[in-house]
């Protein structure tokens, strides 16, 4: 990828981790399957353990004060998720549900501290990564509080192709498993102005949608709406 938005290019936490750190992780905790749908972890639940994800794809969403609920993330193979709220100690901030079928490693939160206390570095990552998904969600709010929706639409869908595929090569194209609600609460539009907007990037071939699913087809027409410059067709 290039280098303006977002992170791109990050690695998947996992593999930032030595093989050594990763054994260790691996042999502190337990593999556990979920189904579509099925819930990892609860907003508001006690700390009790971290999760790497092995295979499919979980999303990431909190309810606010008024029980408004909110997609933030999608995470996939190789990714760490549920970290900070064993290390805080606090309960946890976000809900984790299980997109697909989910194959997770799970590391209670006793034995995550221990082997943190033993490899000081992994508790690096996982902050490294903390502050990342931070730095993220501050440039998910800002690009959807731009004027013109389109641009608008295209730096939200940006930035979620870069969160949601870490090692995205903008040549490919990337499915993001939202559906279009959760979309206009991300985007801080109305369902029925979503669907102009996407209507609008359909034109222009940018996007194919479908059911559960947003497909980026030209990544490149998507960095130049972001930009808010005129896109060059392929």
């Amino acid at each position: 990828m290039g280098s303006s938005a977002g992170n791109e290019g990050e690695r998947r936490a996992w593999f930032r981790l030595t093989e050594a750190e990763r054994a260790a992780l691996t042999a502190a905790g337990y593999v556990k399957v979920w189904q579509p749908g099925d819930i990892l972890a609860l907003q508001g639940s006690p700390p009790s353990s971290m999760f790497v994800i092995l295979h499919g794809w979980v999303k990431i969403r909190a309810s606010n004060y008024r029980g408004e609920d909110a997609p933030l993330a999608a995470r996939g193979p190789a990714e760490i998720v549920g970290e900070m709220a064993p290390i805080s100690g606090l309960p946890r901030t976000a809900t984790i549900e299980a997109i697909d079928e989910v194959h997770a490693l799970v590391i209670a939160r006793d034995r995550l501290m221990t082997v943190l206390e033993a490899r000081p570095h992994i508790a690096q990552e996982l902050l490294r990564t903390a502050a990342i998904r931070l730095q993220q969600s501050d440039r998910l709010r800002l690009e959807s509080g731009g004027p013109d929706f389109t641009h608008r639409l295209a730096a939200v869908l940006l930035e979620l192709a870069l969160q949601y595929a870490p090692d995205w090569d903008e040549g490919k194209q990337v499915d993001l498993p939202f559906n279009q609600g959760e979309l206009a609460s991300l985007a801080r539009v109305s369902r029925s102005t979503l669907v102009r907007g996407l209507e609008e990037l359909r034109r222009l071939g940018v996007v194919r949608t479908a059911r559960q699913r947003i497909t980026i087809m030209h990544p490149g027409i998507l960095r130049e709406l972001a930009a808010g410059r005129p896109p060059v067709q392929p």
